[in-house]
């Protein structure tokens, strides 16, 4: 009886697919970091060479920058789900403790998310970072605030929680009660709200 021939290949090859890929990079930036991902150090985790990964992805940029649009989609969906009928402080309190958690629990993700500037030069990537601000802009409406006020309110808020997320994740707030800091400092962000009006 002729041996068949092996398929291990073919069920390697099958099981590659855009998505499939962009998926392992998100967990191997949680585990590995930013500046980890390459082509090559993906393939590995995904059991093959990195020639394969290139019938799927352009180059390293491609997948990086896809990578980018799908954690700015995700941090978009979570604000609005946790913001869901919500308003004022109730709201700003949820949308930041969201947020925080997700720094922690995808800290790869996380430095997706901000490694590039609004005014970058990827049209696309810089709407869709200002699209993540519109969750917390529309909770801001229920403080009175729109249209330019409501946006920079926005930017304060973001830059504070980033500010905050950073400090503890590089440790320099170990040894300190950081959920009550930070409960306090997002009170504070919400009462400054209701002043801007």
């Amino acid at each position: 009886m002729a041996a068949q021939p092996s398929s291990t290949a073919g069920r390697r090859g099958a099981r590659l697919s855009r998505e499939t890929i962009v998926n392992a990079a998100l967990t191997f930036l949680d585990r590995e970091g930013w500046d980890a991902l390459t082509i090559n150090a993906l393939a590995t985790q995904l059991g093959t060479k990195g020639p394969s990964l290139y019938n799927h992805v352009e180059s390293l940029d491609d997948l990086r920058r896809t990578v980018r649009m799908r954690v700015v989609g995700d941090i978009i969906d979570m604000l609005k789900t946790v913001g869901q009928g919500r308003t004022r402080d109730d709201a700003v309190m949820a949308m930041a403790a969201a947020y925080r958690s997700y720094a922690h629990h995808h800290p790869g993700r996380y430095s997706a998310f901000t490694r590039m500037p609004l005014g970058g030069d990827d049209p696309e990537f810089t709407e869709a970072t200002r699209q993540a601000a519109a969750p917390v802009i529309d909770v801001l409406a229920s403080y009175g605030l729109e249209g330019e006020a409501a946006f920079h309110a926005a930017l304060e808020f973001w830059s504070a929680m980033h500010g905050f997320v950073l400090l503890e994740m590089t440790g320099v707030m170990d040894g300190i009660d950081t959920d009550a800091v930070f409960a306090d400092m997002v009170m504070r962000l919400a009462a400054g709200m209701e002043r801007r009006r």
